[in-house]
């Protein structure tokens, strides 16, 4: 035994020596794996002189002259490494492993050349718009990361025109996502890739929100007896149909027939001091009686008439016409009862009165209103409200009839919108008036209002399966066949159709968007980010 182990030993030791001259001479037949940097060799490990820290010390096979980074990084020499390399979608699309602003290590450890005006590898600086745009696989889908908006939408960008033109410097806004490659076109089918085609068709935008019922003021009427006495007589019940001027109920009251007495007794007072004023001015225009003796009769002429009007306005308050007050006089009317009338047609809704019950001015008796219209109050969220005007169309649905398959809904128009936003809810008042012909809408019913803020019109539909979330903005993917995805970032908007969002940006008729499994596909986006070492 120990003479195989005395054996086997050196040429043990010599076959471990032989490689590792072979890993540090690093010629081009050995795989990259394989290979040892001589610089990283200690001091004493090392065979030979000191290996200089230059590039050209390297085995150039191994180091790009020309565009100052290692070979194993260089995508304008190698496109095909774009297939394998993470890039670097916030500085150009370099690989990642020579990013100089994510990774300032690199700089020193592969002696890159340095771009001294933006910090950037030189030949892959695409700031500097000297080279070859190094982002070129990553395509540009016009989202503006920095104000997280389209760029063609962004008032910041187009406040500053020259950062779009090309060939104009940086675009710092824009930060493009790498395509996410698969290993195998049937992997797709393997983990449930399904792609669908954008729909096209035609959808309003509405602004929910809740809602409450309410009779319309200008056709609803509460009303009270004028004057405080006993209820003598009541003619209607709740529902009754009534017409405007009908009689509702009568009050009996000592102050209707004072009221009545008090104008009886100046109408014969005004006449009698009439008379008395004609007879003195006759009298003194013949010089029987002294001109202040017609100065007294005109002034008790017209101190009767003053209280004939206060009486006769008494009776007009009480709701007595012109004809009533010249029937009391003719006839000497002194009864003390007072009618009490509807001054709106509608439907009895309300009734608090009881034969023979004392009343006040102040009791309520009587609630009358028109049900053949509602109104409806909405508190519109407030990032909603700059979008609703008075004369759009709007659908209520009570709470409790949305259970039922056959809940009626109610249609109407929006009147009034509010100026002002309720500092506990942060919502604005909107009134809208409801049409119900059949009057089957109740007041003070709960449920929600779709306020339709736009017209119909055409638009780009997709599923809402399709949709990923993904720094603070929406995106789709879209197959570009042979297994690779190109994640395009959209802005979508509700629709009426379940289950479907329109794109208002993004997308154009006749493409394709992933919906089963998409968020597969996110997660090799945000892989890539988790590794990325880049925080600002």
């Amino acid at each position: 035994m120990k003479r195989i182990v005395f054996i086997t030993a050196p040429v043990l030791a010599a076959m471990i020596a032989l490689g590792l001259g072979v890993a540090v001479a690093r010629p081009s037949w050995l795989p990259p794996w394989a290979r040892i940097d001589p610089g990283r060799l200690p001091a004493w490990a090392r065979i030979g002189a000191e290996v200089p820290a230059t590039a050209e010390a390297f085995d150039y096979g191994l180091y790009c002259k020309e565009h100052g980074v290692p070979e194993k990084f260089c995508t304008l020499c190698h496109p095909e490494l774009e297939e394998t390399l993470l890039l670097c979608p916030e500085h150009g699309g370099i690989p990642e492993d020579i990013c100089t602003l994510c990774h300032p290590e690199v700089e020193e450890k592969y002696d890159i050349v340095i771009c001294p005006e933006h910090g950037l590898p030189e030949h892959f600086c695409v700031r500097c718009g000297d080279v070859p745009d190094a982002s070129a696989a990553l395509p540009d889908d016009g989202w503006c990361v920095t104000h997280n908006t389209p760029e063609a939408l962004c008032a910041d960008c187009l406040l500053a025109p020259e950062a779009l033109a090309t060939g104009a410097g940086p675009r710092v806004c824009r930060q493009p996502l790498p395509d996410v490659r698969l290993d195998s076109e049937d992997l797709a089918e393997r983990i449930g890739l399904r792609a669908v085609p954008v729909g096209e068709e035609r959808h309003a935008h509405h602004a929910e929100a809740n809602a409450e019922t309410a009779y319309d003021g200008n056709r609803h009427a509460e009303i009270y007896p004028r004057v405080a006495g006993f209820l003598h007589e009541i003619r209607v019940d709740l529902g009754d149909e009534v017409r405007p001027g009908d009689v509702l109920a009568v009050v009996d009251s000592a102050e209707v027939s004072g009221a009545k007495s008090r104008l009886i007794s100046a109408r014969a007072a005004l006449d009698l001091a009439r008379v008395e004023y004609e007879r003195t001015r006759t009298l003194a225009e013949r010089n029987a009686v002294a001109s202040k003796q017609v100065l007294e009769a005109m002034t008790a002429q017209n101190q009767a008439e003053a209280a004939a009007l206060d009486a006769a306005q008494t009776l007009r308050n009480l709701g007595f016409s012109d004809e009533d007050l010249g029937r009391i006089e003719a006839e000497k009317d002194t009864s003390s009862t007072l009618e009490v009338v509807s001054p709106i047609g509608g439907s009895v809704i309300f009734r608090h009165a009881v034969l023979g019950e004392a009343v006040q001015p102040t009791t309520k008796l009587f609630g009358v209103a028109d049900k053949r219209a509602m109104w409806l109050w909405i508190d519109v969220y407030e990032h909603d409200i700059d979008r609703v005007v008075v004369g759009q169309r709007v659908t209520f649905s009570a709470s409790g009839a949305r259970l039922r398959a056959d809940a009626p809904s109610h249609s109407g128009t929006v009147t009034w919108v509010g100026s002002e936003v309720d500092e506990t809810t942060r919502t604005t008042r909107v009134r809208a008036e409801l049409e119900d012909p059949g009057g089957r809408l109740r007041a003070n019913v709960f449920g929600r209002a779709r306020i339709r803020v736009e017209p119909e019109h055409d638009a780009l539909v997709i599923p809402k399966d399709a949709l990923q979330r993904h720094e603070r903005a929406d995106l789709v993917f879209l197959p570009l066949g042979a297994g690779r995805f190109r994640p395009q970032r959209v802005v979508t908007r509700p629709t009426d159709a379940p289950g479907l969002v329109e794109v208002a940006w993004g997308l154009e008729p006749g493409q394709e968007v992933v919906t089963d499994a998409a968020f597969l596909l996110k997660t090799e986006i945000m892989k890539g980010a988790i590794g990325a070492g880049c925080c600002e």
